[in-house]
């Protein structure tokens, strides 16, 4: 059982970081101090996007990785 939920840490842990690297930066930067750069998000399908892909599957396998943390923790 520890065995197997180490491999399921592992994998999540991959996940978490394959995902959060591939995200892009919330930060707008210098670029939009003058006010001509309009918001990309606009009018988008929600949950759709590449973006929100990312972050779901970011969550999901965060969640998954510290259940089976607290699981060999409590074994």
């Amino acid at each position: 059982m520890r065995t197997f939920l180490s491999v399921i840490i592992a994998i999540s842990c991959i996940m978490v970081i394959v995902s959060v690297v591939l995200q892009e930066s919330k930060q707008a930067g210098l670029g939009t101090l003058d006010g001509s750069v309009e918001s990309a998000n606009w009018g988008s399908h929600s949950g759709t996007s590449r973006k929100q892909m990312l972050e779901k599957t970011t969550l999901v396998a965060s969640i998954v990785m510290m259940i089976s943390i607290i699981a060999v923790a409590a074994i």
